[in-house]
C-alpha cells in the first residue's frame, strides 16, 4: 500500500488521483451482482479528468466540520496518535483506493468516523450496532491496507448524550448483503431421517475472506475494463 500523506483530501489533486479508482464509497459494488460499478469506472477510463464543483449539502459541510473533533475523542479513546493521509493506495490492484478518515503512522490502525444527524446517530446508539449499509465501506479499509490490524468506526454526534465506537478486525464476522443455500436435516416423526430441505441463510463471513473476494472482483474488472477500453479504440 502507498499512503499519500503529501495529498490533501478535496484538494484538486485528491480529486484526480481517486478519478478511475474504487474507493470506500464505490466499494459496496464489488459485492453487486450488477454492471453499475463497471460502468462508472469504465467511463472514467474513457474521458480525461475535468476539475468540477463538488456539491455539499449541509449534512456532508457539518460531517467535515465536525470530523477533527470525533478523531481527538477517538484518539482519547484508544490511546493512539492519528495523523491524516489524503490517500491509501492500494499494490495489489491499480483500482483499489481509500480516502482514510485517519490512520496511524504505523498504519496498523485506522478510523472512519461519521457525524449525522440525530436520527441516524440515535438509531446506531439505540441499536448498539454498526449500520450493514456502513459495513462496505469499513472492509475496504482491509481491502486496501494489507498492514491494518484494527479499525475503529466511531458514530460522533456533540449534541447527543452518547457517542458509538466499534472495533474491526480481519477476523471480524459480518454480513455484506450475500445470501447462500444450506442443507439442513430433517428427521422424519419416527426419527428416520428423509429428504434434507434446502433454506437460504445469510452469508457471514470473516472480514479476511470479503478482502479476499473484493480483490478477485477488482482483478476481473480491470482485465475487463482493459479489454472493453482496447475493443473500443478500435
Amino acid at each position: 500500500m502507498i499512503n499519500r500523506t503529501d495529498i490533501v483530501q478535496g484538494s484538486l489533486e485528491w480529486h484526480e488521483i481517486r478519478w478511475c479508482k474504487i474507493g470506500g464509497t464505490l466499494s459496496k459494488g464489488l459485492f453487486v451482482n450488477s454492471d453499475t460499478l463497471f460502468l462508472d469506472i469504465l467511463s472514467q477510463h474513457l474521458e480525461e479528468f475535468e476539475p468540477t464543483d463538488s456539491f455539499e449539502n449541509y449534512d456532508m459541510q457539518r460531517g467535515k466540520e465536525m470530523e477533527p473533533f470525533a478523531i481527538e475523542y477517538a484518539s482519547i479513546y484508544t490511546g493512539l496518535n492519528f495523523t491524516a493521509s489524503g490517500w491509501l493506495q492500494s499494490e495489489e490492484n491499480p483500482l483499489l483506493g481509500l480516502s482514510p478518515d485517519a490512520i496511524t503512522d504505523c498504519e496498523k490502525y485506522a478510523l472512519e468516523s461519521k457525524c449525522l444527524s440525530r436520527k441516524e446517530h440515535t438509531e446506531i446508539i439505540y441499536r448498539n450496532e454498526i449500520p450493514k449499509e456502513k459495513i462496505p465501506q469499513l472492509v475496504h479499509y482491509f481491502t486496501v491496507n494489507p498492514k491494518l490490524e484494527k479499525l475503529y468506526f466511531i458514530a460522533f454526534r456533540p449534541e447527543s448524550i452518547k457517542h458509538f465506537i466499534a472495533e474491526l478486525t480481519r477476523d471480524s464476522l459480518v454480513d455484506m448483503g450475500w445470501k447462500k443455500k444450506v442443507e439442513v436435516k430433517v428427521i422424519g416423526k419416527r426419527g428416520v431421517e428423509i429428504a434434507p430441505k434446502i433454506e437460504t441463510v445469510t452469508d457471514i463471513r470473516p472480514i479476511s475472506e470479503w478482502c479476499e473476494i473484493a480483490i478477485e472482483k477488482a482483478n476481473e474488472m480491470q482485465v475487463r475494463i482493459e479489454e472493453t477500453v482496447k475493443q473500443l479504440n478500435f
